[in-house]
């Protein structure tokens, strides 16, 4: 088996043991290392030197991304420590502070859906109450119409009951003693 080296352009022989795990592989960190070490072990200086150099490059690139992730993760998990209660006041291990993040999200979905039922309750008596207020609004109508009815009826039968001034045979009032 035979891996390339990018910097002397050359192949390198490589044992068995370590073609079967991958040695050489791109973009494997472990597997560039296997390589660089056997290089290293060849005994060419100017190679040497820059395989040690990439080594350290690529160490170095490893350990900066690394922080920054641990960075950014470390901030992420003040932001939970802010936010949810049960951790606001005294120091919490990730573990814990995540656990008590589910459950402060697990209460808050609950509270939702209780708010959620509750309007919707609210939202059917509000419609009942609508209902009723049309109801007693029709029969208010229906009453005044009754009454208005009552009203004409009554005075039509008072008008049937007392008879017309001109129609009685009372004397007239002569007009000039008054």
């Amino acid at each position: 088996y035979y891996i390339t080296n990018n910097l002397s352009k050359m192949y390198i022989p490589v044992t068995k043991s370590c073609a079967v795990r991958g040695a050489g592989c791109p973009g494997d960190y472990k597997r560039n290392n296997a390589t660089a070490n056997m290089l290293l072990d060849m005994g060419d200086d100017k190679l040497q030197s820059a395989i040690q150099k990439q080594i350290s490059h690529r160490r170095t690139t490893h350990k900066l991304s690394e922080q920054r992730r641990r960075k950014i993760l470390n901030s992420r998990f003040e932001d939970l420590r802010e936010i949810v209660p049960a951790c606001r006041d005294s120091s919490h291990t990730k573990q814990t502070i995540l656990s008590k993040a589910l459950q402060y999200i697990d209460q808050i979905m609950k509270n939702l859906t209780c708010q959620e039922d509750t309007m919707m309750v609210m939202s059917k008596e509000r419609e009942r109450q609508a209902d009723l207020l049309r109801e007693h609004q029709m029969w208010q109508r229906k009453i005044e119409y009754l009454r208005m009815n009552q009203t004409t009826r009554t005075m039509h039968h008072f008008n049937m009951m007392v008879p017309n001034m001109n129609q009685m045979n009372m004397p007239k009032i002569p007009t000039e003693a008054m």
